[in-house]
């Protein structure tokens, strides 16, 4: 568990399958993802009950990002080697924009290079994805390429 100002980051629960299924589902989030589909909430159950193996192991790791109390938001680590990880971010529509994400980021950040050691953390975010691209501007991610109406993006480890 991670614990900030306003937000906590904390292991995903069976508790978190509703939520889990309005984000995973809403096909508004399926432009800043990867998988463009319907879960069911057997795959999803399945999904919370294995997401407790580590981030070595399964190379991926889900934080949920709560709030006083209220599940808001999820932040990955995806794609783990042994130096770099990348991240992604998701906010639900009624919590954007009130900084819960750059604070979720700014603990993932210290979590990431500090207790796991990673080099360094990548993302890609879409080019139409502004405020996405303002967050991780914020935080030192440097622009290394563009492609295919993607930015891709890498911060450095330079402790």
């Amino acid at each position: 568990m991670l614990k900030g100002d306003s937000v906590l980051l904390r292991d995903l629960e069976l508790s978190d399958l509703d939520f889990l299924l309005h984000i995973e589902n809403n096909k508004e989030n399926w432009l800043f993802g990867s998988e463009e589909r319907y879960f069911s909430k057997e795959e999803l159950v399945s999904y919370i009950n294995n997401s407790r193996s580590s981030l070595v192991k399964d190379k991926q790791y889900r934080f949920v990002i709560e709030c006083y109390n209220k599940s808001i938001g999820f932040i990955d680590l995806f794609n783990y080697n042994l130096n770099t990880a990348e991240v992604g971010v998701i906010i639900d529509t009624s919590y954007r924009k009130k900084g819960y994400a750059s604070e979720a980021l700014n603990l993932l950040i210290n979590y990431s290079f500090n207790i796991i050691r990673l080099d360094s953390l990548k993302c890609s975010v879409s080019i139409d994805n502004k405020i996405s691209i303002r967050l991780f501007e914020k935080y030192g991610f440097k622009l290394t390429y563009s492609e295919n109406k993607i930015n891709y993006y890498i911060l450095e480890n330079n402790l």
